[in-house]
Order: C-alpha cells, then structure tokens, then sequence
C-alpha cells in the first residue's frame, strides 16, 4: 500500500466562456496523486481531512470510486477548503487562492500513531506539507523513513506560504527524509530565485535521496541521480488544460516504481535506465492529462497505448 497524505479540496476554475462564472472541480495536489495512482492500478491510501458536508462527500465518493482506501481519513463538520484557480501558460501553470481558516482542513492531521505495516511507501506533498501542518509531516517522515521509502513534493503555493526563507528552511528539513523529490520549475524558481535548477537538484540528492526531478513543462524533465543528469522530452500534445499535470507526473512515476517492485525499505538504488524508463512513463501521463480539461489522470492502458505510439 502507498500511503498519499495532503490536502482535498474544491477547485473554483474560471468558465472559458461565461464572464465571472466558475466551475467547482474536485481537487487538491495530494487529492489528485492518490487518484492519479490507484487509477494506475497502485493499491492506495489517502491521509487527509475531509469536511462531512455536500463537497466532503463528493470528494470522498469520487476517491472511493477510484479506489482509494479512505481509513485514513479524518471528517470534520467544517466546511469543505476552497481554491480559486487562475489559469496560467503551458511554462508556468495555473496559480491558486485558498481559504485554509474555518474548513476541515484547519484541525490535527491524521497521520496513524504507528506505522501500517502494510505500507510500504510515504508521499507528501503541497501547501498542506510545509503549512501550518508542516512539523506533524516531518514527524510522519522520520516514523516511516526506517520502515518505508518516502517521497515529496513541495509544490509551492506562494498565496499560502509567502516567508520564502522559512519555507525553503522546512522544505529542506524534508528533502533530507525523502528517497524521491519532485519539484516543478516554478517550486525551484520561487524557492532559489538565484540558483540553477541542475544545482539545486545536484544539492538536494547530497542531502539524501536517491533522486530528484525537476519538471520543467513543455521542456519535459530533468532529474539527478547520483553524479548522473537524466532528461527526459515532453511528449508533443495540444494542451487544453495543465491543471493536475505535475499531480500526474507524481503519481505516474511512483506507479511505476511500484510497478518495478522500487518501493519500500529494501528496495535497491535504481539504475539510471530504469529510472529513464520511469520518467517517460511520468512524462507521458503528465502529457495525457494537459489533454483534458480539469485534473483528469489517465488509467494504465491509456498511458502504455501512447508510449506504444511514440515508440
């Protein structure tokens, strides 16, 4: 089992159309991963905090139709969180507002007291990682990391966490209990305005993970592994929509190394091919996904169908 912990929530996007009109998604970075993976086939679990009300059951129904465990969920009578999308480019992607204060996100994170034993890797990611529930994430890092391979993103929210020294302070914290990091260019940009992407990737793999990737848009992506630099093309597709394609790439890339039998405390270093092979399985359901409109991940079939027409 992977267990994916952050935020669920209520994507207010911008209808193309109708002039100050929005339409409700359902949503959330981490939210998105767990779809993302057990549509991949990956047995999945969601730790969260969902509101009991009409958009909490939504979003709880359409994680259970995906089938995610949901036993690792806290529900709370608060309303659901709110996110208003401004939709963005190709390069940099869509920006968000949110309204955290007064919602079911707002309480204690439900992280289990003791390590599942049968999960066998840790995501974290988004605002809900380096926010106001950032020391319970590193605590739920440091529990799983002797019993557990576990992975990060950091997905920066600017609206949300404007000190940018302490989040990069937090976000390092966490880079060092990690195996995979996953950063989008935008992250590494805000987070090191005057550092090179190669460089904080190559800085970041020092301080302990396996690897790390940056994705970096139209461009594909680019990750560190150990002295090795790994780039990997973006598949060429007419792009509706990039809401939810870094979500994509994440829960591609761990479904593959799951796929491999790559998580888990006894997995091995990966070799730099397998890790290639990894990143164009990522790269191809990030593509499928700026295909559709809303954060609409791809199933298994649909991802081996394209790679088979690329090759």
């Amino acid at each position: 089992m992977i267990l994916i912990s952050g935020e669920a929530l209520i994507d207010l996007i911008p209808d193309p159309v109708k002039a100050n009109a929005y339409d409700a998604v359902l949503g959330g970075s981490p939210y998105n991963v767990a779809i993302g993976l057990a549509r991949l086939g990956s047995q999945t679990a969601f730790v969260s905090r969902i509101s009991a009300d009409g958009n909490g059951e939504a979003l709880a129904a359409a994680l259970a139709a995906s089938g995610v465990d949901l036993g690792f969920v806290a529900r709370d009578m608060r309303p659901t969180t709110l996110a208003f999308v401004m939709r963005g480019t190709a390069k940099t992607g869509s920006r968000y507002s949110f309204y955290l204060d007064g919602t079911a996100y707002d309480g204690p994170w439900p992280f289990p007291k003791e390590w599942p034993k049968a999960a066998q890797h840790l995501h974290v990611g988004s605002f809900s990682a380096v926010e106001r529930h950032g020391e319970a994430v590193v605590e739920a890092m440091r529990l799983a990391g002797p019993r557990a391979t576990v992975s990060f993103d950091p997905n920066i929210r600017p609206f949300v966490t404007p000190d940018r020294e302490s989040v990069a302070r937090l976000v390092e914290r966490q880079v060092s209990l990690a195996r995979i990091v996953k950063a989008s260019e935008e992250d590494l940009e805000w987070l090191y305005p005057a550092r090179s992407i190669a460089d904080t990737l190559a800085a970041w793999t020092k301080s302990g993970p396996r690897f790390c990737v940056a994705t970096l848009g139209e461009r594909g992506a680019l990750a560190i592994l150990g002295k090795d630099k790994v780039e990997i093309a973006a598949p060429l597709v007419e792009v509706v929509d990039t809401v939810g394609a870094g979500d994509s790439f994440m829960s591609a890339l761990l479904s593959a190394m799951d796929r491999d039998h790559s998580l888990g405390a006894e997995a091995p270093q990966p070799a730099r091919s397998e890790l290639e092979q990894w990143l164009r399985f990522a790269a191809t359901a990030s593509a499928i996904t700026c295909t559709r409109k809303g954060s609409d991940p791809p199933t298994r079939p649909e991802v081996e169908a394209a790679l088979a027409r690329r090759a």
